[in-house]
This record gives C-alpha cells, structure tokens and sequence, in this order.
C-alpha cells in the first residue's frame, strides 16, 4: 500500500503500462464478486488507493490528475486537514445525533449562513442528508403548498436517481428506467440551449424565448392544464447534462410565465452551487429570486454529506405536516465543516480563482471546435467544461463511440474526466492553481489529436 505522505505535482500524471494493473484487477474481480451487478457500470479500470488535493494513486502506483473532483462534491481537493479536524471534533463531540430530533446551535449558524448568502427570496432551510433528498423533498413541498400534482422539468436534467428524481430528471432514460411508469406528475420539455437547439428564433409578439414559447403554446394548449402545474425544477447551468447555459431571455420569459399561472421556480443548485459557475450560486447570474433552492454535493466540503432545502416564507412557512430528511441529514459534524467550507471561500479568494481557471479552459479548450469537424461545441462555465463530440457539424448528431474512445486517451496520459453523460464534462477542483490545469488540458488536447487527428 502507499505511505501516506501526500502527493506531490510533480509525481503526476504518472500511469505505467495498461489498465488496471495486476493489483486493481485483482480488486476489481473481487467487487464483482460480491457488489450488485450494475455496481461497475462506468467505474474507472483502476481501484483508488488513495487521493491527495487533486491527484489520485491507484493499487499499483499510477497517479491520476483528477478533473471529476467526485462528480463535483469536492470543491477544495480531497481530505482538506482543516476540513477534516472541523468534522473530527464534532465527531468527538456529538458522534451521530438525528437533528430533527436533538438540535444544536451549530444548524442554526448554518441556515442563516446559506439565507445569508441566497437570494433574498428564501427565507427557510429544511435539513437534507444529500442533493437527492432536498431535491425528494422540494417537489413534496411544491405540490403541498399548491395544491397541485405536477411537476415540469426539463430533457438533459440530473436531479437524483431514487424514483422521485429519476422520474423528475431526464438526463438520459437509462437512469428513469423501470420508475417513469410507478411515479407520475412530471411534464418535461428541452432545455433551453443555443447549440443543438430544436427550435427557430423567438417569434415575434411571443414570451422572448423560443422555449418558453413551446411551453406555453404547445404543452399548455395540447397535453398540459396549467392549473395542474405545482412548478418547475431546473438547473440554473445544465450540469451533468452538458454544462448548457440558457441563452439570452429565458428567465425573464420563465418568470413571467410562473407568476402568470402562480407556479413555484425551484432552482436545483446541487451542483452549480458552492461556487462551480464562477458564482456562490448560479443564481447570481442572472440575479433570480427562486421559491425554493435545492443545495448539495460541494455544500460537505468534500468531508461530510449534506444537502438543504431553501424556501420563500410562503412555501416553508406556511404549513408543518411535511416529513422530510433522514436519520444522517445535518449532522453536527456536516454542519461544522459546511460552516468551515463558507470560511475559505471568503478567506482564499475561492471564486477568483474558479474564474481564473475558466479563463484557462476558455483559451486551452474552445479553439478545439474549429480545429476538429468532430468536436461540435465547447462550453464552458467556471469549473464546469463540457466538450460535445458529433459524427459531423451539420448534423450535431452525438458520436458516443468517439466520446469514450476520446476519454480513454486521456485516461492513459494519466487524466480522469468524465464520459457517463451526453458530453466529456471536465469538472476541476475549484483550488487547482491555473498552471496545474493548463498542463492537464494540454494532455486532454494531445489525446483528442490522437484520436481525431489526420
């Protein structure tokens, strides 16, 4: 096993002959042997033996530079000490406690920190173990507050995989497998989105949106009452999805078209929250003033699990017959690191950087599309990197297979990015200093020379 010195910049990447090694593929044919089948489904050929700030070690000594950063949960690199003693001696304190049931002041820092730092709309928190759960949980509270059953989301959307999630998201339909017959009451219409986008310009005398047009003049007209509608669950920045900002004029038109039939906005922010679009929250970027907030993933610190439900006074104050969260949600423990989470990114200048390493992805990446016919698009928003592969330009038709093999090369120069989603998504550490990034991408572009060059 390795020591437990930390890694250093200089010993990555580092991979050395085929993957996995003789140890990791030991250990992979042991999991398979007891895990449940689809357990493995997308996992790396390697089995991590270690993890120090961005780079990861492996069974057999291969160092990885990990731009992943756990599907986007560990915003400052991994095993951060500071964070870490924050748990410990919270853990020493208290060990586990449910707090719905035993409180302490540590929770009430914490909510007034995050109503502190949100839209001035939400003015309560509601405890949740993880962004699955706040996300479970805001789509209770939309239809108890309204009186109404369905929930509309949008194509492209990852909110979770419990039958709740899975039938509110639709990211791609492996995930809403086997539940979209047994939890009903959601609609779902396209992302807003400039590249790859289903329709023509906004008409005019519409909302100013073609999507938003869409929605009202064809789901509202042919499948959908608006009477029936509780809200929308979106993701301000389509994460997992493919890193998607909405064009110009859709939350204006978005806005307008929930006060016009009294649905609730219920922005999903476990992802784009804590920083990863450049911004505390995504929400800032276009200023939006929400009734509800789903938050998680990066909210631990990369530590503990925790997520929130944040609400208007109108959605999370009005009634108290909802029963939310789990046994584990805000742990004295998570709070304690959350708290201590909020402390860097005011103390390091957190989001300075996060731009500085947009600026990076901007000038190392985007070039790609007019170098590549097979690269469509590069999108690219704080920490967020989504890279669209295509058959050709002109039909902006995915090219999956090209997709993995473009991920695999990579893999070999010793890079984790992320293939299980429609796009090859790079999420870094929000503390990786701009040079260690530029020289990961310039092996991302050595690979994606190799497999699309002449």
């Amino acid at each position: 096993m390795p020591s437990k010195r930390d890694l250093t910049p200089n010993e990555a990447p580092r991979v050395s002959g085929p993957l996995p090694g003789p140890r990791s593929q030991a250990e992979i044919e042991a999991q398979r042997a007891v895990f449940y089948a689809g357990q493995t489904h997308g996992s790396y050929p390697f089995v991590a033996a270690r993890k120090s700030g961005w780079l990861v070690e492996d069974l057999d000594g291969n160092v990885f530079v990990d731009l992943v950063s756990s599907s986007a949960s560990v915003p400052f690199g991994a095993g951060r000490e500071d964070l870490v003693e924050a748990a410990t001696a919270q853990l020493l304190a208290f060990g586990n406690e449910d707090s719905h049931v035993v409180t302490n002041p540590l929770m009430t820092q914490l909510a007034r920190r995050l109503l502190d730092l949100t839209p001035a709309s939400l003015t309560r928190v509601d405890l949740a173990l993880n962004g699955t759960e706040a996300v479970e949980s805001a789509v209770r509270f939309m239809r108890r507050a309204t009186g109404r059953p369905m929930i509309l989301g949008f194509y492209g959307g990852y909110h979770g995989e419990s039958t709740t999630t899975a039938g509110l998201g639709a990211e791609h339909h492996e995930i809403g497998q086997g539940v979209r017959g047994l939890g009903g009451g959601f609609a779902h219409a396209p992302y807003p989105r400039a590249y790859r986008t289903l329709f023509a310009p906004p008409h005019p005398g519409g909302s100013g949106d073609s999507t938003v047009d869409f929605i009202r003049d064809q789901m509202l007209f042919h499948a959908i009452d608006p009477a029936e509608v509780a809200g929308v669950v979106i993701e301000p920045v389509l994460g997992s999805g493919g890193v998607v900002v909405p064009p110009d004029g859709f939350w204006n038109a978005l806005n307008e078209l929930c006060e016009e039939h009294d649905w609730l906005l219920c922005l999903d922010e476990v992802k784009t929250g804590f920083g990863r679009t450049g911004r505390m929250f995504a929400s800032e970027l276009w200023d939006l003033q929400p009734d509800l907030m789903c938050l998680g993933k990066a909210m631990g610190g990369g530590v503990m699990p925790i997520g929130a439900v944040l609400g208007s006074e109108a959605v999370l104050g009005t009634f108290d017959d909802v029963s939310t969260g789990s046994t584990w949600a805000w742990l004295p423990a998570a709070c304690s690191v959350a708290l201590r989470s909020l402390e860097v990114f005011e103390a390091e200048g957190v989001l300075d950087n996060v731009r500085a390493l947009h600026q990076v992805s901007e000038e190392v990446l985007v070039p790609l599309v007019d170098r590549y016919e097979s690269i469509g698009d590069v999108r690219v928003q704080g920490c967020f990197v989504g890279i669209e592969l295509v058959t050709d330009k002109d039909a902006q038709r995915r090219a999956a297979d090209l997709q993995e093999a473009l991920a695999a090369a990579i893999l070999r120069r010793g890079v984790l990015v992320d293939s299980s989603t429609t796009t090859l998504n790079v999420q870094p550490s929000l503390v990786m200093d701009p040079a260690s990034l530029r020289a990961a991408l310039a092996l991302v572009c050595e690979a994606v020379d190799e497999v699309l060059g002449d």
